[in-house]
């Protein structure tokens, strides 16, 4: 049968294992000190009378009166139960000799000084000058061998003295043993008050409450429990009391809801009817909204191709530009200034062209595919957007590969390609930086790959997957089809554009173009040479 002890008794279990414990722990630690002060008494009277008699050797000058020496020793030997031997030498021509002992039979005495080894404890002691004591065992039982000399002139010697290092009567236990009765005592008397208090504070106060939830659990919410005092049991009773007043006006409450339910039906059927015609009006106002949006899809398609048109016009104009500026500054006749007339006419009819090609996108006409060299083209690139490279601190270079096969495409289609990408580049340095175009031949594939880099702002991962998207740009002022007509253009090739994933700052483009025909390795050889 399983043993079930209430609050209080758990309570009291603790407090008397506590104070068991407590008890426990003082008795040891008392014994322990009361045991260590009584020795260390014992240890200094014994000094003492040790020394006594030394100095008494030496004023009466027993070391011609031996007897009277005797009877000293045997005196104190006699008086102090704990003091079982003393031995007396002197110094004579053959060293150092017994001069007296109180126990003749027995075996003799080691004089100490400050030339006597100690033992491998370490217990050797000089607690007073020219006294050295040490702690050795004896018949099974501990001892001090306390030795006092004596230095006065002619009156040398030594008194040695074998002590008790235990009490040889009780009177310590007696003492510990009348500390711990008084200590039991106590903790009884605890253990009895605290359970009256329990009694008084604890049981009767709970035993209301419980009765109290007991009569509420039956439905009566009338119920009340007894605030006998203003104590935390008091708190609870308390507190018992508001809920069952909070339930009571809570159950009252739901019964005026529960009357004003059925009040509510019939105006919820008005409102299910005016939310009826609501909804049907909502539906006309619908309809209406789904025709301006079949509008609104029209006017984005027209604003798309605006858009469109206007960007592949700002591209060129942004190169006609920068050279405008600088033949501002050039010499009318230089020979500088002449070429670079004629890239501007070059760009002009660039613009036409793009002009008549937006016109013309419904119909998509074929671009004008022909042997390229991608290295001369992106050489081209670099000297018509030099200006514009100055102008916003942009340093580009290159890392082409010279054996690089021939590709067929379309000249002007690839130029505004590198140019879409160079102005996004441009957009994404404002205070500059640098941009790096590296071309190689995929020998595997018989591809050409163009890597177009820059130090810029970069791309979060999250917008790669729409870079590509028209009308879609994280820039202020961008139509968002720069980067929709590049890949476009190199679906058209026979290729793709795509993001390289690269931890460097800034961000990569590759570009992929199939090649017109793979060289030989004799055809590389040719070209080199």
């Amino acid at each position: 049968m399983q043993l079930r002890l209430n609050l209080q008794w758990k309570v009291l279990l603790l407090v008397a294992s506590t104070i068991t414990i407590i008890l426990l722990v003082s008795t040891y630690l008392n014994g322990l000190i009361t045991k260590s002060l009584s020795e260390e008494y014992r240890y200094n009277n014994a000094i003492r009378q040790v020394v006594t008699v030394a100095r008494r050797t030496q004023t009466y000058n027993y070391f011609a009166n031996p007897n009277d020496l005797l009877q000293e020793t045997q005196f104190l030997v006699n008086s102090r139960p704990d003091f079982n031997q003393i031995d007396v030498y002197k110094p004579s021509p053959e060293g150092v000799s017994l001069l007296t002992t109180t126990a003749p039979g027995g075996p003799r005495l080691p004089f100490l000084n400050e030339q006597s080894k100690d033992n491998e404890f370490g217990e050797m002691e000089r607690p007073l000058p020219d006294v050295t004591t040490i702690e050795v065992e004896r018949d099974g039982r501990r001892q001090w061998v306390i030795t006092a000399a004596i230095n006065q002139g002619e009156r040398r010697g030594y008194v040695s003295a074998l002590v008790q290092k235990n009490s040889p009567t009780n009177f310590v236990s007696r003492l510990q043993f009348q500390n711990n009765v008084v200590l039991a005592g106590a903790s009884l008397v605890s253990v009895a008050l605290l359970y009256l208090l329990f009694v008084i504070f604890f049981r009767h106060p709970a035993q209301d409450i419980a009765a109290a939830m007991a009569q509420a659990r039956t439905g009566d919410l009338s119920a009340r429990a007894t605030v006998r005092r203003d104590d935390e049991l008091g708190t609870i009773a308390a507190g018992f009391n508001r809920m069952i007043d909070d339930i009571r006006a809570r159950n009252e409450e739901r019964e005026k809801l529960l009357s004003q339910v059925n009040s509510f039906n019939d105006e919820l059927q008005l409102e299910v009817a005016r939310a009826t015609n609501e909804l049907r009006a909502s539906n006309d106002a619908l309809l209406e909204t789904q025709q301006g949006l079949a509008r609104s899809e029209r006017l984005a398609a027209v604003g798309h191709f605006a858009a469109s048109l206007a960007h592949e016009i700002g591209t060129p104009l942004n190169a006609i530009s920068g050279h405008l500026h600088l033949l501002a500054r050039s010499h009318p006749h230089d020979t500088d200034t002449q070429r670079r007339v004629k890239i501007i006419n070059a760009q002009i009819d660039s613009v036409v062209k793009s002009v008549k090609s937006l016109l013309a996108r419904t119909q998509r006409p074929q671009p004008a595919f022909q042997l390229l060299d991608l290295n001369d083209l992106i050489d081209g690139l670099l000297w018509l957007v030099q200006p514009t490279l100055e102008a916003h601190k942009v340093n580009a270079r290159t890392n082409l590969d010279h054996h690089l096969p021939l590709l067929w495409g379309d000249h002007d289609s690839l130029l505004q390609l590198f140019l879409n990408l160079t102005n996004n580049s441009i957009d994404a340095m404002s205070n500059g930086g640098s941009i790096e175009i590296k071309t190689r031949f995929d020998r595997q594939t018989n591809n050409a790959e163009v890597l177009f880099g820059d130090s810029g702002a970069g791309i979060d991962d999250s917008a790669i997957a729409h870079l590509f998207e028209p009308m879609w740009t994280t820039k202020a002022a961008g139509s968002g089809f720069g980067l929709t007509i590049a890949r476009e253009i190199a679906n058209e090739h026979g290729g793709k554009i795509e993001v390289v994933a690269d931890r460097r700052p800034g961000v990569v483009f590759r570009l992929i173009l199939p090649v017109a025909v793979a060289q030989s390795p004799a055809q590389e050889v040719v070209n080199v040479a």
